[in-house]
């Protein structure tokens, strides 16, 4: 059984009927093609992805997102170390940050386990770093146990801006599950340039290869084996075809003013600081097989094509930090006046960053700028997370190459600047089960793709961002599926004439399109199907995870 919640766990009953449809033929599948094109229903579509679930044209397989690819169940680990032993008092007065700290630091040296906060409150004053993989920070319950921040990272860590913006508006957090190495390297270099992956080391090429193989040819397959997991790139060519292959080749892609709308994700002519993250496309993802004729076998699909110009390598992951997580607490923000827009000073929740499964479970965080951080992740789980107090900036965020992460049973209480945030290149990623009292569907530019949205209501009044030159504001096989707007307004939700080969699902209570300007002339082949009426399967996620753990036996 998945990991799942117990509203999750309910939702599971409603898929029986979604799953029975008689798929139709990928053929079918393959031949939607207009902007907007309406069908009897939501079940046809479903039907057709039961066809073709790693090839539809529309639909991503977002089936092995999560902690564990969705197959494993978050872990119940050990505890091997209690804050009070290490001098912390939990009275809300006392300063508890070095006991905190010291207790990481003994569960990072035993090989991992549990940091147990009983109930309390612990007041800190500096970031908490995560360097070991292993290592889970547990309180009692989000009721009885809280972390409660008053500084922020700039009074608590360091100043940290580029210009007039700070820059822990989009990272960082007052605890940091980071490797050692890769935190100390972004300080050095200024939190700018490569923000994920490092020391990756090229290990062997790989052959063409379409959109959905899971077995592929390798040139050398003497550095692999099974169970590992690598980083798969291909690099970001002048003549922009990775850019519009991630914009799913439409047609309209060709007329796109790449180099001056999209200048940010052209490394050799932009000036911005990140660029250096879009220098390769970069897929961390596991190795099952190793055969003797030369090809292995990966743990997932392939969501993206391989071509030979674009110089298809798996390299070396590098430092990341594994099986790490926080649980059953509240993070509570010192209270202040909302700041500006992106100078906020990092009073930020919880932040993974070149990490691979890790998770959140029942945390809630007050005010704070930031809530939930996804930095180059990989099958990471936030599950029932609520986001609360004061006016913030992100209360998710998925940004720079995060992949198949899941976002599950959670809560937007407060005012919020943006939403539910992706970008940059990511992939696979699950937004599922959540009530949104504010914010919207954002995607901050960047091209992400292969996203999908589902089972949400949402009172939408947030807004998308991103700048001038990231790019389109949305890539291809983004779905949104069952999504209750209260309000009426569809900004950043009815995608359908901007999101190339996007599906828009089961979304009730708006009354057109977003009001975004389209990014691309011509046939997006997109799909709008059943506005206004709630579609079976309810809950795209869960049918999709069902589907797949049902034919692999």
């Amino acid at each position: 059984m998945p990991h799942l919640d117990r509203r999750n766990l309910l939702a599971l009953g409603g898929l029986a009927a979604g799953a029975a449809f008689l798929p139709a033929t990928s053929a079918q599948a393959a031949t939607r093609g207009a902007t907007a094109m309406p069908t009897p229903g939501g079940a046809a579509l479903w039907r057709e992805y039961l066809a073709a679930p790693d090839t539809h044209p529309q639909i991503p397989n977002v089936s092995y997102a999560g902690y564990g690819r969705g197959d494993r169940p978050i872990p119940r680990p050990r505890v091997v170390a209690n804050v009070m032993q290490y001098g912390a008092r939990g009275d809300g007065r006392a300063d508890d940050t070095d006991a905190l700290r010291r207790a990481v630091t003994a569960a990072g040296a035993a090989g991992g386990g549990v940091v147990l906060l009983p109930p309390g409150t612990y007041r800190t004053t500096g970031m908490i770093p995560v360097h070991d993989s292993g290592v889970v920070i547990r309180g009692e319950s989000p009721e009885e146990t809280v972390i409660y921040c008053e500084n922020s990272l700039d009074d608590g860590y360091m100043l940290n801006r580029r210009g007039w913006m700070s820059q822990w508006s989009w990272m960082g957090g007052q605890i940091w599950f980071v490797p050692r190495r890769r935190l100390a390297s972004l300080r050095e270099a200024g939190f700018v340039g490569n923000e994920a992956w490092m020391d990756n080391d090229a290990l062997t090429t790989l052959a063409p290869a379409s959109r959905g193989d899971r077995e592929l040819e390798v040139a050398d397959a003497t550095g692999l084996r099974a169970g590992d997991t690598v980083l798969l790139t291909l690099r970001n060519l002048p003549d922009n075809s990775l850019l519009k292959h991630l914009c799913g080749d439409i047609p309209g892609a060709d007329d796109y003013d790449w180099e001056t709308r999209s200048r940010r994700l052209r490394p050799e002519i932009s000036d911005w600081t990140g660029a250096p993250n879009f220098e390769h496309y970069r897929w961390p993802v596991e190795v099952t097989a190793v055969h003797d004729d030369g090809r292995i076998t990966l743990a997932q699909p392939l969501r993206v094509e391989l071509r030979p110009e674009w110089e298809p390598t798996l390299t070396t992951l590098g430092p990341v930090i594994r099986n790490a997580g926080i649980e059953s607490l509240t993070m509570r923000m010192r209270e202040i006046p909302t700041p500006q827009h992106s100078v906020e000073p990092g009073f930020n929740g919880p932040c993974f960053q070149a990490a691979i499964d890790c998770w959140a479970r029942d945390v809630h965080v007050e005010h704070a700028d930031n809530a939930f951080g996804l930095v180059g992740t990989k099958n990471i789980s936030i599950v029932g997370a609520r986001v609360s107090g004061r006016r913030g900036h992100h209360p998710f965020m998925c940004r720079v190459q995060s992949h198949d992460n899941l976002v599950a049973d959670f809560e937007i209480a407060g005012p919020t600047q943006h939403g539910l945030n992706v970008e940059g290149w990511s992939s696979g990623n699950v937004w599922a089960g959540g009530t949104m009292a504010h914010g919207t569907l954002d995607s901050h530019k960047l091209i992400p793709t292969d996203a999908v949205r589902t089972a949400i209501t949402i009172n939408n009044d947030g807004n998308t961002g991103g700048a001038g030159d990231a790019g389109p504001n949305w890539g291809a096989r983004f779905t949104h599926w069952n999504i209750e707007v209260t309000n009426g307004r569809s900004h950043g939700i009815r995608i359908e004439e901007n999101s190339p080969r996007s599906a828009v699902v089961g979304v009730t209570g708006t009354t057109g399109p977003t009001n975004h300007a389209r990014d691309f002339s011509g046939p997006l082949s997109s799909v709008t199907e059943s506005l206004d009426a709630t579609v079976l399967p309810k809950n795209l996620y869960l049918a999709q995870l069902r589907h797949r753990r049902r034919t692999e036996g």
